[in-house]
Parts: structure tokens; C-alpha cells; sequence
């Protein structure tokens, strides 16, 4: 195996994502089966620059980030999805984990991302919220889910720092919540 195809390494998880029918329903059994929440839902997630291979894309969709026994966890629900190498990503039985997020330094991520292409794990959707952009890789024939790249970046470290400290010491008060702009 040439050495130089590892160079830019993922590192730890950020969060784990799941494709679901309902958010609010997921949200109820996580918080009554496993104890996580609160969830914090962001509807019609506004994403802009949504590519598919350098093309027009749709992602249009909801998601909800709570905590899981201090593990980052994101809910999808699906609205529409264009092309249909980006609807692939998201089909199949539901709920089901969709894919690892991952967040490397910003110096790195196009490294990264490269380097997935060429080990066979292909870029197949790219978008931009604010300063968080994003690509899902395709790793399902390895790994059963996607794998999505952020750049390590402050909007990132807020939303999740929110997730976090919300649910330590909760009381399952609220445990669907809107995201405050």
C-alpha cells in the first residue's frame, strides 16, 4: 500500500447522523428508550452552494442535533433530493445511521477529501451553511454509511457547545427545541 495515500488521516468522530422518517417521534423514543436530549431542530436547513459532482443539487431537509450518552447525534428527515446519486445516499430502510461526521483543521480538509476520492470513498454532495461547509463522501460499501468532512470553524464549535451543555443536568423538560438564530 503506497504510504502517501493515508496522509490526511480523519481522526475522532464528531457526530453520528441518522436518516429518519420523523424527527419529532425519533426525538420522543431517543429521550424515553435512551435517555438522550434535549434536540435542537433547524427546519428547511437554508443550505446554499448544494453540488452533486460540481452540479446543481437539492438537499432540502430538517435536522434536529441532541446528545446521546455524551456522543453528538443528528436526526435527518429528508424533504427532496436531486440527483439521484444524492437520493442513493439517503435510500433504505429508516431509521439508519447515514453517515460519521468528521471535523479536520481547516488546512487539511481539501487534503482530506482528495485523498477519500482517491482511496474509492467519492465525493457526492457538497453544501455551505454560513461558515460550515460540508461534503458527503460515499464509504457505504465499506462502512455501511457515508462519511461527511467539515472544516474545523467557530459555528460548528457553537451548535454543538449549545448540544452539549443543554444536556448536562437536563430534567427531559422541552426535549424538541428550535435552533435561535
Amino acid at each position: 500500500m503506497p504510504e502517501d495515500l493515508f496522509r490526511a488521516q480523519l481522526g475522532e468522530p464528531h457526530h453520528y447522523a441518522y436518516v429518519v422518517d420523523d424527527i419529532e417521534a425519533t426525538v420522543n423514543r431517543l429521550v424515553d428508550q435512551l435517555g438522550a436530549g434535549p434536540f435542537f431542530l433547524i427546519e428547511n436547513v437554508p443550505l446554499e452552494d448544494v453540488l452533486s459532482r460540481g452540479e446543481p443539487a437539492k438537499f432540502i431537509h430538517n435536522s434536529a442535533f441532541g446528545s446521546c450518552d455524551g456522543s453528538a447525534i443528528e436526526l435527518i428527515e429528508v424533504i427532496s433530493l436531486a440527483p439521484e446519486r444524492v437520493e442513493r445516499g439517503f435510500s433504505g430502510g429508516r431509521p439508519r445511521i447515514q453517515h460519521v461526521g468528521y471535523v479536520v483543521p481547516a488546512t487539511e480538509v481539501a487534503d482530506l477529501r482528495s485523498s477519500l476520492d482517491e482511496r474509492g470513498l467519492p465525493q457526492y454532495l457538497s453544501s455551505q451553511l454560513g461558515e460550515v461547509e460540508t461534503t458527503l463522501h460515499d464509504a457505504s460499501a465499506t462502512l455501511g454509511h457515508d462519511i461527511e468532512i467539515h472544516g474545523d470553524n467557530q459555528g460548528l464549535h457553537d451548535l454543538f457547545s449549545m448540544v452539549s451543555g443543554a444536556a448536562e443536568g437536563w430534567d427531559g423538560s422541552e426535549p424538541l427545541r428550535p435552533v435561535e438564530n
